[in-house]
């Protein structure tokens, strides 16, 4: 249908027109009148309040009265517009009677509808209003009458209750002032669904209590202003718990409890990097289970706390942690991304509310999860944003001086989806628990520059050093990634990667493709950091931005005649130029497209640690005292003591070859057998050669294939082979 708009102006407000012109099914039929609807755009305040208090308004104006009652508080006071809309009844006491009945039933209405939805407003300071509003309707005989919202004796006694609450009972705190403060740490006490529970009872339970009107960007906006720290408590309530969150995560990774607001008012639990990393991989299943859950606040405050500065800058904790938790930790991070004004995290809670709670249908979860409720709790920072935004973009009023309706209105469409969010909230079934509700309320968390200072300490900062990325990429080039895997135990295809697969038909046989598979290569994880390497944890850089593959200045080059191997998370210094200086690294045996580099893995005994697997890159120039070395700094030792250190080859059948301190790992290893053990030198050690179980088996070196000469006969003549 044709569709006409234009404006009109009536007493002090300027209404919308839209007209539309139907046509009828029937082209000999007459064609009707068209349809128009009036809203109001702008107006005075006491032309707002005559449209408030208009028996017309409910029918042509639908939205009006809750949008005015929702945002009235940007522009005006309750104690205002209570007075308003008596001088506007008391001035209808003169018109005719048909016209005041009709004004005080839509008073009545709008003053049950504003109780109802915003009991808030009705505090000590309307008492005068209430008084004036009262004895017009006594005066008018209108007390006892059933008008549109009841009588008004009911109204004005419900709402006098309101002014003059008895004060509650408050609930007896858990943690009591005196107590000592809670171990940060002790969060891997507790389980990860259970402590997610917990936070998502202390969040529904704010957000329930949640004022709407109270997160308008004239409001919140302007709550650091001076006189202005009794605005938005609701608001204030619901960020402070999510700071508390944030900080008990960042307090419990550095292991840190803060004593005071001084920098070295701070006590600190030593920690190693595992230890750390156990403590990332714990609230990154918390944050998990807060997605099942569908909280959305507390799951963004862990993600946020662990992406945040102190937290984000350690390397060596973030090398330690599983690749299944960082795998969790990266789609986490992917619900809040910043691209296109959080449009992941707002489309999620939409699919979130409409459906009913499901999880995936082979999770483990979803029994329990399903008996825990449906509710939802959102991100509140998303709400405020909006908010603040057109605040800022839409002007309070024109330029007439009228009141800018409808920038209210726009500002009512957020309010109407959080007070739906809110009756979706209530759908949590959740029992509190006193021990883990108590260790909560008893951290202590560190300040920004507590925060900053302790986690400085625990890895400091090298003076040389780029920044530290979000995501640790090594870059080590790796070409023939099935024998590679093979070596390490992992899978042999590699579907993480956002880069096409390599299949066994395209490893390289000869020199030439094998420079050209190092080119594509670059971006490819190290393999000597399988076991421990961030494979897709959200990155400060894009995935295209080569700059995180750069050596760091201080880092010293590599002779031209080898390559150095690389740790977990270090570049590779000179990565370009070794690629065109030779052959890349081979995990298999010597052969065609052997190369002069292995990957090995060596086990170490821990003590009560257990026992680990480290994957070490060795190269033909590296000896065993280099190779133990190497270990103990990826184990966290002192390599130092590396002369108390042997290194012995686990081969088939229950042997043992144990590699002398002067000799060369490369050429003295076996080609059968890719596992090595470091252990303490034992008293009495039996000559160097191939054992089995405690006892030297007595087999020649040739024939164990534990012989150095003849070895290395055979290793060059298939070298030369492939290179010429």
């Amino acid at each position: 249908a044709p569709v006409s708009v234009w404006e009109e102006e009536e007493d002090g407000a300027t209404f919308t027109v839209t007209s539309r012109q139907y046509q009828p099914l029937d082209p000999l039929a007459p064609r009707p009148p068209p349809r128009s609807s009036r809203k109001l755009r702008a107006g005075t305040l006491e032309a707002l309040v005559r449209h408030l208090l208009d028996a017309c308004t409910s029918g042509a104006d639908m939205t009006f009265t809750a949008a005015f009652l929702a945002t009235h508080r940007a522009f005006t006071s309750t104690p205002a517009l209570l007075g308003l809309m008596a001088d506007r009844l008391e001035a209808l006491e003169s018109h005719p009677a048909d016209e005041l009945e009709r004004t005080k039933g839509v008073a009545i209405s709008v003053l049950s509808t504003w109780l109802a939805s915003h009991p808030e407003d009705f505090g000590s300071e309307v008492k005068g209003q209430l008084d004036r509003l009262e004895s017009f309707f006594l005066r008018t005989g209108y007390a006892a009458r059933e008008g549109i919202g009841g009588g008004s004796a009911d109204l004005i006694r419900n709402l006098r209750s309101r002014v003059d609450p008895q004060t509650p009972e408050l609930p007896k705190p858990l943690a009591l002032p005196g107590d000592p403060p809670a171990d940060p740490t002790d969060v891997l006490v507790y389980l990860a669904d259970h402590l997610a529970e917990q936070l998502t009872l202390l969040d529904a339970e704010l957000f329930l209590n949640l004022v709407p009107s109270q997160c308008l960007g004239g409001l919140w906006g302007h709550r650091d202003r001076p006189g202005h720290s009794h605005l938005c408590p609701s608001v204030r309530a619901t960020v402070t718990q999510f700071n508390k969150v944030a900080g008990a995560v960042v307090s419990s990774v550095l292991g840190a409890t803060s004593t005071g607001e001084g920098l070295g008012e701070v006590t600190v639990r030593p920690l190693r990097p595992p230890q750390r990393a156990r403590l990332l991989e714990k609230w990154i299943r918390v944050a998990e289970e807060c997605r099942l859950l569908r909280n959305f606040s507390s799951m963004y405050a862990v993600v946020s706390a662990l992406q945040s500065s102190p937290i984000h800058r350690l390397r060596a904790a973030w090398g330690e942690a599983t690749r299944d938790s960082l795998r969790v930790f990266s789609s986490l991070c992917q619900i809040f991304s910043e691209e296109d004004n959080y449009s992941q995290s707002r489309e999620l809670l939409l699919q979130e509310v409409k459906l009913q709670p499901s999880l995936e249908p082979n999770s483990k979860k979803s029994p329990r999860s399903a008996s825990r409720g449906g509710g939802v709790v959102p991100y509140l920072g998303t709400f405020l944003k909006d908010l603040v935004m057109l605040d800022a973009a839409s002007k309070d009023e024109l330029e007439n001086g009228y009141i800018n309706f409808d920038k209210r209105r726009k500002e009512f469409a957020v309010l109407s989806e959080l007070q739906r969010l809110q009756n979706e909230c209530r759908g949590y079934d959740l029992r509190p628990d006193p021990d883990i509700q108590r260790w909560l309320q008893g951290l202590r968390p560190l300040t920004e520059a507590q925060s900053h200072r302790v986690s400085c300490e625990v890895e400091t900062p090298g003076s040389g050093d780029p920044p530290a990325p979000r995501v640790l990429r090594p870059t080590l080039v790796i070409s023939q990634w099935t024998e590679v895997l093979g070596s390490v135990g992992g899978p042999t295809p590699l579907v993480s990667w956002d880069r096409p697969s390599v299949g066994a038909e395209e490893v390289p046989g000869t020199p030439a493709p094998l420079l050209t598979r190092l080119a594509q290569h670059m971006k490819w994880p190290s393999v000597s950091s399988l076991d421990s390497a961030l494979e897709s944890t959200p990155a400060l850089q894009s995935p295209a931005d080569p700059s995180h593959l750069s050596p760091p200045t201080s880092s010293p080059r590599p002779s031209r005649g080898h390559r150095r191997s690389a740790s977990c998370g270090s570049p590779l210094s000179g990565g370009a130029e070794g690629a065109s200086r030779g052959p890349g690294c081979g995990g298999g045996a010597p052969g065609p497209g052997a190369s002069d580099c292995r990957i090995i893995r060596v086990q170490m005994e821990l003590g009560e640690d257990g026992s680990v697997y480290k994957s070490i890159l060795v190269t033909s120039q590296d000896k065993a005292p280099s190779v133990i070395s190497r270990v103990l700094k990826k184990n966290n030792r002192d390599s130092a003591v590396a002369s108390e250190y042997e290194l012995v080859q686990l081969l088939p059948g229950e042997r043992e070859l144990a590699i002398p301190a002067s000799a060369n790992v490369f050429y003295a290893m076996d080609g059968a057998s890719h596992d090595f053990l470091l252990r303490r030198r034992r008293p009495s050690s039996a000559p160097v050669g191939l054992a089995s179980g405690p006892s030297a088996s007595g087999t020649p070196p040739s024939e164990g294939g534990g012989g150095s000469f003849p070895r290395i006969k055979a290793t060059g003549r298939k070298i030369a082979r492939a290179l010429f």
